[in-house]
């Protein structure tokens, strides 16, 4: 049987020039994010073998479920079928990760990100505005073949943007840019079809490794040790003005201006919290 397109090319679904695929902002651009790949990946599969047909599947998939809108475009999935989890939580359909996006529904609620206070928008300009030069992923290493495909992955970048979202405790906190390279580990596990759709996919790893590189030089991590003084009917709303400031001017109550006068807003030269 015939390999599909997705699994030959890892760019099959940047060349999908119909008019009627429903884009979420128009046909993206990955071309910083291909030269990122090739210029530090640290593989390098033989055409064809199965490390390579996997990889393009996953690339491909990528692009597919945070950038068309349409679940029933989607090539690389079985979606009647289809489940994502990461780290055994919560198993979303297609239809969440088009509402949730792929980093609220990977991170989650963590000491560092709250994907519940993160619109989709909002974490996507997160980690392009961190990543200018792209955040490319490549497969590392593959421990088993269809229908169960178990294989070690590596998604890496280099911040040159500053990195900001709001934390569990509630403040927002930016850590500004270190140049260096990010580089973030795991493992995945997934489930397709006969001719290589995605049913099940299972993600593991450790996201603390990601905002612990952010966060490398900030003196106040991790800011679960922070209290929140914000009540679910009081919570900010992020916009991007917000994010930009790394001043005071983030609405809050009469508490926590208070509090904020005794004891100053956070900062060092690398990282503030509002």
């Amino acid at each position: 049987m015939a390999l599909p397109p997705y699994a030959m090319d890892n760019k099959y679904v940047l060349k999908d020039v119909s008019s009627d695929v429903k884009w979420r902002h128009g046909l993206p651009d990955y071309s910083k994010t291909i030269a990122l790949f090739e210029k530090e990946r640290s593989t390098n599969h033989t055409p064809e073998s199965l490390e390579n047909i996997v990889e393009n599947i996953v690339k491909n998939w990528e692009i597919e479920v945070s950038h068309k809108l349409d679940p029933r475009q989607w090539e690389t999935v079985d979606v009647d079928n289809y489940r994502f989890s990461c780290n055994g939580q919560c198993k979303y359909t297609a239809d969440d990760l088009v509402k949730l996006g792929t980093y609220n529904a990977l991170i989650g609620k963590t000491a560092y990100y709250n994907a519940s206070m993160m619109t989709l928008a909002e974490s996507q300009m997160a980690f392009l505005r961190a990543f200018g030069e792209g955040f490319a992923w490549e497969l590392i290493e593959l421990y088993s073949g269809p229908p169960h495909v178990t294989f070690k992955w590596r998604h890496f970048g280099r911040m040159t943007g500053y990195f900001s979202c709001s934390s569990f405790s509630g403040y927002v906190y930016k850590a500004d840019s270190t140049n260096k390279m990010v580089n973030l580990y795991g493992i995945c596990k997934a489930t397709v079809t006969s001719d290589l759709k995605i049913q099940d996919l299972q993600a593991f790893f450790d996201i603390n490794q990601l905002f612990a590189q952010f966060t490398e030089m900030c003196p106040f991590a991790p800011f679960a040790n922070i209290p929140s003084l914000l009540s679910s009917s009081t919570e900010k709303t992020i916009n991007e003005s917000q994010i930009n400031n790394t001043g005071l001017s983030v609405n809050k109550p009469n508490p926590v201006k208070n509090h904020e006068n005794s004891q100053g807003n956070q900062h060092s030269a690398i990282c503030t919290i509002i």
